[in-house]
């Protein structure tokens, strides 16, 4: 059988798409861009996440000759309601089935059974070099009220550091140099094995691996965020200067109706530590504007909070009403006429303090990533902008793509840079 994987979602996600990819392949099939099977890894944390995968599911199936595999949040969220649902799918497959999937592929049917998937390695790689993502952890016991989450991948689930370990050497030895460390909050690392590990004592066993490499901590709950995890990033290059903490919302009342388990004044404290500690360091964040019963007091109050705290980057979201969620029952549901406005608005703001932020780097060396050099100008982007989420950067001069190497910044733009090799 010769397949095509579509990865829809996150990069947790394309982690599993990686690993199911590397079973089928070593039950003797083929990936390629063409194949008489589509799999379809499916997103589904919001209505729209999940529209996007029912409409891609629906084009793919227009080829009746093709058979239609269908994985992932989608199967996890709404389970058996598919069957009937699609009737154009050949089969669905929940994530503990992902290690059998070699097996089951060619058969029709549901399969799904209870339990946690955290394990995705051996995989195959779907990200060009230099470039990877590393999963520690499955599931999340934050339990945020407005978050589907839990329900879907379940409660935390840490991988044992000596598996991470493993995965992260086979990384550097396929010639992966930037390694994206991945979860749904990874400064809950070990919380579920009582701290026998955490994400401190991990990183510092990842840095005592030799090589030429730099790691990129992404998604860290304000809450976990620790003094002895900023020590570790200042104290070794290897560690991008890249802090991704989303804050969600700034106000007391409201960070309480989301359950987010801290108060504005904490916020203030741990990102004046953050600045203080590392002053060079890129502050990333995200935003949900219209949560229910937001007034226009508070909106204004976290317009001021980001003014005053400038984030580096921002991803700002208009709040999803999901079934399931505490946070679905609340009075006070925001219009998306309203919602739109205040996106608008912050997305706005957030516009020229990114260009201000940038624009500091003007004259200065940063590293770079290539990722096209088959066009001119080559792109990529800087070390201190993540994959697929921040900017972009245009590149002038002789390098090839895969590279990462020195290069002054000639321009900032509003997100995007322009730099010389």
């Amino acid at each position: 059988m010769t397949f095509k994987i579509i990865s829809l979602g996150c990069p947790k996600n394309l982690t599993e798409s990686e690993y199911i990819c590397q079973k089928l392949c070593a039950a003797g099939h083929t990936k390629g861009d063409d194949g008489d099977t589509v799999i379809i890894n499916t997103c589904a944390f919001i209505a729209e996440a999940t529209r996007e995968s029912i409409e891609t599911i629906l084009e793919a199936a227009k080829d009746d000759t093709k058979k239609i595999i269908v994985t992932g949040c989608l199967v996890e969220r709404y389970r058996n309601d598919l069957v009937n649902l699609l009737p154009e799918v050949h089969s669905f497959i929940g994530r503990t089935h992902y290690a059998d999937v070699g097996a089951i592929i060619d058969r029709p049917g549901f399969y799904h059974r209870e339990g946690v998937f955290s394990e995705t390695f051996p995989r195959l790689v779907l990200t060009p070099r230099p470039s990877s993502y590393l999963k520690i952890q499955e599931g999340c016991n934050n339990r945020c009220n407005y978050c589907t989450i839990p329900s879907i991948r379940g409660g935390l689930t840490t991988r044992p550091a000596r598996d991470v370990l493993e995965e992260f050497r086979w990384l550097l030895e396929m010639g992966y140099r930037e390694i994206n460390i991945i979860g749904q909050d990874i400064t809950s690392y070990g919380v579920d094995r009582d701290r026998n590990e955490t994400l401190a004592g991990l990183v510092r066993a990842l840095l005592d691996e030799t090589g030429d490499f730099y790691l990129r901590l992404l998604y860290m709950h304000p809450k976990g965020v620790t003094g002895e995890l900023i020590d570790i990033m200042q104290s070794d290059p290897r560690i991008i200067p890249y802090l991704d903490v989303p804050i969600q919302h700034s106000e007391d009342r409201i960070l309480t109706l989301m359950g987010r388990g801290h108060t504005k004044a904490y916020l203030e404290d741990i990102l004046g530590m953050m600045r203080e500690s590392i002053p060079h360091a890129v502050l990333r964040t995200s935003i949900i504007v219209g949560f229910p019963s937001e007034t226009d007091e508070e909106f204004e109050n976290l317009l001021s909070f980001l003014g005053d705290h400038q984030f580096d980057m921002l991803g700002a979201f208009r709040y999803a009403r999901e079934k399931g969620t505490p946070s679905y029952k609340l009075k006070g549901q925001i219009t998306n006429k309203v919602k739109n406005l205040r996106y608008i608005r912050l997305m706005e703001i957030q516009k020229e303090i990114s260009r201000i932020r940038l624009s500091r780097l003007k004259g200065q060396t940063v590293k770079i990533i290539v990722e096209n050099d088959t066009e001119d100008p080559k792109t990529g982007r800087m070390l201190l902008q993540a994959p697929d989420i921040d900017g972009i950067a245009f590149i002038k001069g002789r390098c090839r793509a895969g590279d990462i190497c020195d290069a002054k910044v000639l321009k900032t733009l509003d997100y995007d840079v322009v730099v010389e090799v």
